[in-house]
């Protein structure tokens, strides 16, 4: 990166805040406010459930509660650097983390102990849970956005912290709110062909004869997941509707630079700490208490990576589309990271389709890509570490050339 190129946040001299550090620290303020706010109304339905003995309830309460404090302890960085600029305080210089940063990081295999003893040996699971959720989730995320950063140019602490706040904030929200607006019409046609189709009535009355038996009715589910119309829809959501709307919502992280520009490499660090704000969020809270908590806590950090990874890539081609008009790069990486995203979700999914078993004699449906989609995992989130790791040097390069 050339270190001559003058850097927009650079104006140690001017004490009026800018309209994009007003926002931030508002953002960050409210940010706080609500996740406390949920935290106590989460942690109060999750107490009034364990005061009824439904473990249950009471553990996703709680688990829910331990989320969103820990959401607002992260957004309390970025009040704190925003706060300093519409209050008038020089900002500091560019800069990289330390590599202090690292030392909590050594905590992680203590927080990955408490999950086993909470889920596995149920020592404790309202309490040793939560806390085994906040660490493993918050220290992956830690150790991915300070390799990032590391690697990636120097840039000063308030930018750092205003595209992770953008991950954290804006980014899972926005996308729930339009794949929720896309799975609508789906569950209306699923209803449709349930009620209306031979095949759609016969598991209609299946599933209304086995609401009241568990086993009963995971085998029924199983049955239904080998049915192709459901699996199409399936497949169609988790595998291109989730991925186009999640990959495009992640270059929110350089929303804010678009008119101005952002040089490549910068561009490029940037969505990748967005899309670490992202993935701590999505970590918090698509958890999933019981023996395979081990197994999902750890595949997390490869879905760490690969937001991280995405979330760079489409944020680099649309700063290359506004700032050089390069749009056949912002379709190529938007491309990429979509096929990405979306090998990563039919992977999940089919893992999970294929540990439903149908009966105790017949194998789950997809019983025989199981271990496919694991490699296919592992396979993806090595792609997404190995290409934070080498573009940082490609792209200071290809910026240097055009200079």
């Amino acid at each position: 990166m050339n270190s001559a190129r003058p850097r927009p946040e650079r104006s140690e001299g001017r004490r009026s805040p800018t309209t994009i550090q007003i926002l931030m620290f508002v953002t960050a303020l409210g940010g706080i406010a609500m996740a406390f706010l949920a935290a106590v109304a989460l942690g109060g339905l999750g107490f009034i459930a364990a005061f009824d003995g439904d473990e249950f309830n009471a553990l996703t309460g709680l688990w829910t509660m331990a989320g969103a404090l820990a959401v607002a302890v992260a957004l309390a960085p970025a009040a704190y650097w925003s706060g300093r600029a519409v209050f008038g305080v020089p900002p500091p210089q560019p800069s990289r983390p330390s590599g202090l940063w690292l030392v909590p990081i050594l905590g992680y295999p203590g927080c990955l102990a408490l999950g086993w003893l909470a889920h596995v040996r149920g020592a404790a699971p309202l309490v040793l849970g939560p806390l085994g959720l906040i660490g493993t989730a918050s220290l992956s995320v830690v150790l991915v956005a300070w390799l990032v950063r590391r690697l990636g140019p120097p840039i000063t602490p308030l930018r750092a912290w205003g595209h992770f706040t953008i991950g954290l904030t804006a980014m899972p929200l926005t996308a729930m709110v339009l794949e929720f607006a896309v799975l609508l019409p789906l569950l209306l046609i699923v209803g449709v062909w349930l009620l209306t189709s031979p095949e759609g009535l016969v598991w209609t009355s299946a599933l209304q004869q086995t609401a009241a038996d568990p086993d009963l009715a995971l085998q029924s589910a199983g049955e239904f997941f080998q049915s192709p119309f459901v699996l199409i829809g399936l497949y169609g959501y988790v595998g291109l509707a989730i991925p186009v709307i999640e990959e495009l919502i992640k270059t929110m992280a350089v929303w804010p630079y678009l008119r101005r520009g952002l040089p490549a490499a910068e561009a490029f660090l940037g969505g990748a700490l967005g899309g670490a704000g992202y993935a701590l969020f999505e970590a918090l809270f698509l958890t999933q208490p019981g023996e395979a908590w081990i197994v999902t806590t750890i595949a997390r950090i490869g879905a760490t990576a690969l937001h991280v990874f995405t979330a760079a890539l489409t944020s680099y081609g649309l700063m290359q589309a506004f700032r050089r008009k390069r749009y056949a790069v912002a379709v190529g990486t938007f491309l990429a990271a979509m096929a990405m995203h979306g090998m990563w979700n039919l992977a999940a999914v089919t893992i999970g389709i294929s540990s439903v078993p149908i009966t105790a004699s017949s194998p789950p449906p997809l019983a025989g890509f199981g271990g496919a989609a694991v490699l296919l995992l592992i396979a993806l989130a090595a792609a997404s570490a190995l290409g934070l790791v080498l573009i940082w040097g490609r792209l200071a390069r290809s910026e240097a050339e055009r200079d």
